[in-house]
């Protein structure tokens, strides 16, 4: 590799591919679906495996399956950024994802399990995938042209009646613009999307 990956220039790149891959973390976990817009490229495609499409089928399509899931994780890491040229980039992104599915979500589940079953307690999901995303910059801007999920592991459990609740004193998580994240945004006089 040369040092060329390492310029000022190239080290700028490098940091705009990660708020991208960081915002769609956030976007998908707080169902801000505008912001999702903002990783990809209008013309985008986006192969999930249980979907493949545009960025508008895309947001339809987690708008539909996460309406059932009251708390979704998506936790990035290992994260290898390979410039092809100038303006193009295979990023590789290995992700965590926990998903909560309610009972009301078998449809959902089915996408993963391969099945529909009828189910009387929520169902916790881990899931170990990478995200094969194209980046092209475009007017200047880093964003995903094309994305390919490609899962290495899943598991599923029920989560049993035992199972420990958040506290009504603790600040916890919420999927829209109620959550905490998006008053301290505002407080500090930050812009609502992205």
């Amino acid at each position: 590799m040369s040092n060329t990956q390492y310029t000022v220039e190239r080290l700028a790149d490098r940091a705009q591919i990660h708020d991208a891959l960081y915002r769609w973390c956030r976007a998908v976990d707080r169902l801000d679906f505008e912001a999702i817009r903002t990783v990809f490229h209008p013309d985008a495609f986006d192969s999930h495996g249980m979907f493949e499409g545009g960025v508008d089928a895309l947001i339809d399509w987690l708008r539909d399956r996460h309406r059932t899931m009251p708390f979704a994780m998506h936790s990035i890491s290992n994260m290898l950024i390979e410039f092809a040229d100038r303006d193009r980039a295979l990023v590789e992104t290995y992700c965590l994802v926990a998903q909560r599915h309610s009972a009301e979500g078998a449809a959902s589940l089915a996408a993963i399990a391969g099945k529909e079953a009828a189910r009387s307690r929520p169902v916790d999901v881990l899931a170990c995938a990478r995200y094969v995303d194209r980046f092209e910059r475009r007017l200047g801007e880093w964003r995903i042209a094309h994305r390919t999920v490609v899962w290495d592991y899943v598991s599923m459990h029920e989560v049993p009646e035992s199972a420990p609740e958040l506290s009504a004193k603790w600040t916890t998580g919420r999927r829209d613009a109620d959550d905490f994240v998006f008053r301290a945004r505002t407080e500090m006089g930050l812009e609502s999307s992205v």
